[in-house]
């Protein structure tokens, strides 16, 4: 409750929270989140698509084809072939990533996917960035080198976004 009239309180679901987090993993590596909450559903373990329209990322064929793109991603973000993620195109890229995820999440919970979609692709430009200024200022200011910045950056990806998934799961969902 506000303590004056004028105060603005603004509630966050839990669901929210989930979902802008699984989706800011997409500015991070633009693949691992709808990679990841493929695989959870191909196992069974994320029930919520079955008979929705995102359905087709719990087949096993989806499943492993996003598993293997996320992987290579992060193979090549080894390497100077790949663009900075904060160009036009990875940038889109994770955006429209992150939307899918959050646009799923929400219609796995009889939600509309619009929110989500816009949720996820906010949280996944979020990340994006936060990304990118961390990944700099670790590197140039301390020295590590980016291939390493760079493990971390996928072993904090898969952590997280594993646990995210698994939270949805824990929630009956």
């Amino acid at each position: 409750m506000p303590k004056h009239e004028n105060d603005l309180v603004i509630q966050v679901s839990p669901d929210a929270l989930r979902t802008a987090a699984l989706a800011a993993t997409s500015g991070v590596r633009s693949m691992a989140a709808p990679a990841l909450l493929a695989r959870a559903a191909a196992r069974g373990e994320f029930a919520g698509l079955r008979g929705t329209r995102f359905a087709a990322l719990g087949s096993g064929g989806v499943s492993a084809l996003l598993q293997a793109l996320m992987l290579g991603e992060m193979v090549g973000d080894k390497t100077s072939l790949v663009p900075a993620r904060t160009s036009a195109g990875p940038l889109f890229a994770r955006a429209l990533s992150g939307a899918l995820v959050g646009s799923a999440l929400y219609v796995s919970r009889r939600r509309p996917g619009v929110p989500g979609a816009l949720l996820g692709a906010l949280s996944a430009l979020a990340g994006v960035y936060a990304a990118d200024r961390l990944r700099s200022a670790t590197t140039q200011g301390l020295g590590l080198p980016d291939p390493v910045f760079g493990l971390i950056e996928d072993a904090v990806v898969l952590f997280g976004g594993i646990r995210l998934v698994r939270g949805e799961r824990v929630g009956g969902r």
